[in-house]
Parts: C-alpha cells; structure tokens; sequence
C-alpha cells in the first residue's frame, strides 16, 4: 500500500510539473513620443491577457536633449522598444504598470515574471559595452568595471517586491547592437496563485544604481509570465481515483 501512494504522489507531482508554461508574452508596437501612441500587444494559449495600453505611468528629471514628450522617438528605436525620457542613470527615473487578468476557467500559480530590457544612449542609439567584464552580461548583482547598472523594481500589487541591477551595457565600440536585449526579472519562492476571474497589477520602477552615474536610459521591450494552470479539483481527484483503481486491480491479478 504505501508503494502505491508513494507511486500516486509521484505521478501527481510529474503531471503537475509538466504543466508548467509561458503563460503569456507581451511586447510594444510604439509609433510616436507620447504615451498614447504605444500599443500593448499580448499572446497567451492559457487565457492571461492584458490591458492594451500602459498605465499609472510617471517620469522624472534628466530629459534627452532637444527631445520632447514621455517617450524617446527617435526613428532609431526599434518600434518594439519603450524607453521613457528619463536619463535614470543621471539621477531620473520612471515607472509603469500592467495589469493582466486571468480569463481561464482555472487557476493559475506564477513562477516569473521575465522583463526583457536594453540600454540607450540620449540619441536614440543602444548603448555601447563600456569595456564590460565577459561573464557579467544582462542582469548583475555586481557592478564591475565596465558594467552600465541601472536598478529595476519590479512590484506585485498588493503583494512583495524585488530590485534587479540591469546591465544596460551591449555590444560594440561607439554604439550598441539592438539584438543584444537583456533579460531577467522577478522568481517567486511558493508561487504566485491568480485565481480565475482575477487580476495582477506589476509595476516597473527604474532608478540610479549608486555604481553608475555617467548617463543611460533604460528600455523595456517585453514582459513574460510564467507558471502553470492549477488542475481543478474534480479533475484531480478524477484521475488519482482511476490510478487508485488500476493499481488495486493489478494487486489483485
């Protein structure tokens, strides 16, 4: 008897783990500087959608020079990229929000929260290494020379938060490469259960690192959640009773 529950626990366990998913991926369309011209864009084969716009968003001090309005819009952004006008490293800073509601008929537990994220100079070109330390590439804990750190806050409403040191530092001498985004973001000890029905609010605050202060902008091109649809109940206990009774049976033969 106890082999057949220890048999029942692990196959409960093996088909909950294999649940686990991208339970969605958002990314940006913008088309212009101000807030109102960038489109929130979200995928999701679980049922975890998202606002279409940004929200609760707030700048402050050290503008781009010459430039106008919430957002960088050079035409040398890529379009996918929201940086705001905020020089974070020269003393500015920002934040925005997100709010995601789960649609599906069952709960979701989250495991991550993955922000996608690249350096960019005023004049609207990524940033360049630095000299940057190999090894020490996308999100640091420390700030060796060369780095380019930028703190991120990443917050749960109604919930804990945690502050990354974001590398805005990519690849090249004078300017970066855009295809050099960063990621990295926010892991969850127990889990995170959004129930169905329900909605998540995250807010992003970008900031000074006290290691770097020579300039940078900080840009966010994409957001992913990860985790798995909590099985209900009734099907749960479903489908132990039928192991239950496939393995009496085969005591019995």
């Amino acid at each position: 008897m106890k082999k057949t529950l220890f048999l029942l626990s692990s196959l409960a366990l093996a088909a909950a783990s294999a649940q686990a998913a991208v339970l969605c991926t958002t990314t940006f369309n913008r088309t212009g500087n101000s807030l109102d011209t960038v489109t929130v864009n979200t995928q999701s084969e679980y049922g975890l959608t998202s606002s279409t716009s940004i929200s609760n968003f707030n700048k402050g001090g050290s503008p781009a020079g010459g430039q106008n309005g919430d957002l960088l819009g050079q035409s040398s952004i890529p379009v996918s990229v929201v940086t705001p006008n905020s020089n974070v490293a020269s003393g500015g800073s920002w934040s925005m929000s997100f709010t995601f509601t789960n649609t599906a008929s069952q709960d979701m537990q989250i495991s991550s929260i993955d922000l996608t994220m690249i350096g960019v100079t005023g004049g609207g070109v990524a940033q360049n290494t630095g000299n940057g330390v190999a090894g020490q590439e996308g999100w640091v804990g420390g700030t060796a020379t060369g780095n380019k750190p930028v703190n991120l806050n990443l917050s749960i409403e109604g919930g804990d938060s945690q502050t990354l040191a974001f590398n805005a530092a990519t690849d090249g001498s004078a300017s970066g490469n855009w295809n050099m985004t960063k990621t990295g973001g926010y892991d969850f000890l127990n889990g995170l259960i959004l129930k169905a029905g329900e909605s998540l609010t995250i807010t992003i605050n970008a900031s000074q690192h006290e290691a770097y202060k020579n300039g940078c902008f900080a840009g966010l091109s994409g957001i992913q959640i990860n985790g798995e649809l909590v099985p209900e109940p009734a099907t749960a206990s479903l489908g132990l009773l039928g192991l239950a009774a496939l393995m009496v049976r085969r005591r019995r033969a």
